[in-house]
């Protein structure tokens, strides 16, 4: 596990399962920070796949 974790989810980068994993990794609530967008509307984030890519394997 991962004693601190700080995400900036100001753009979209992750990809299917990276934002479960990166969270989980860490042992307290109080030891993430996330950086959301300044539009976000509640506690939600886009979760990225990029199907072409995918498809080609």
């Amino acid at each position: 596990s991962i004693k601190l974790v700080g995400l900036d989810l100001s753009t979209p980068v992750f990809s299917h399962g990276q934002l479960y994993v990166a969270l989980s990794r860490v042992t307290s609530s109080q030891k993430i920070k996330v950086l959301l967008p300044e539009n976000t509307h509640g506690n939600k984030t886009v979760n990225v796949v990029y199907k072409e890519v995918l498809l080609d394997i």
